[in-house]
């Protein structure tokens, strides 16, 4: 429900813009929606490739998007997992959980789990309300917290956007 009323809230300022600013708005608005239902219509995919040496397994989650803006979801090079800044979109309570389950489920496909996180940074446009939502981001590392960094940013690639989580987890060596 809070990601439809986030997608009217959108409309209703798209409305108010000069035509070249709504356009703009309107395109990134249905990138946003396709991506949004490709994301849940699509299984995450592992590909992986052999670059400089380097063993990197890639997982793709929208790959049209992925391949418009110049980006992996998440890749493991050996018994390291990036992931990349996560978004979503709602409210900032809604925005947290959604980032959270999904970095939890993109780690879930390397073997991995929220305890294998030993760095997250987080970007917001709003701290404090970030900071009242804390719990939320606590609740998933279940007490074993890892390394973070919290920066307040003027803004993030889309305007609803209130907040991006990017972590490293590490996965043992037998792994």
């Amino acid at each position: 429900m809070a990601k439809n009323a986030g997608y009217f809230v959108i409309l209703a300022k798209i409305i108010t813009m000069k035509k070249k600013a709504a356009l703009k708005a309107c395109i990134a608005l249905l990138l946003l929606i396709s991506s949004h239902s490709y994301l849940h219509a699509q299984k995450a995919q592992a590909d992986s490739v052999i670059n400089n040496n380097i063993d990197k397994q890639k997982l793709r989650r929208n790959k049209p998007l992925e391949e418009q803006l110049g980006y992996t979801q998440a890749i493991r090079t050996g018994n390291t997992i990036y992931v990349s800044g996560t978004t979503a979109i709602g409210f900032i309570q809604d925005q947290v959980t959604e980032i959270m389950t999904n970095i939890k489920n993109d780690l879930s496909k390397y073997g991995a789990t929220m305890q294998n996180v030993v760095k997250q940074t987080i970007y917001t446009t709003d701290i404090d309300s970030l900071m009242m939502n804390k719990i939320i981001l606590k609740s998933f590392y279940n007490g074993d917290y890892p390394t973070s960094s919290i920066v307040e940013v003027k803004r993030l690639l889309l305007p609803q956007f209130k907040v991006q989580i990017e972590v490293t987890a590490v996965l043992p060596k037998e792994q």
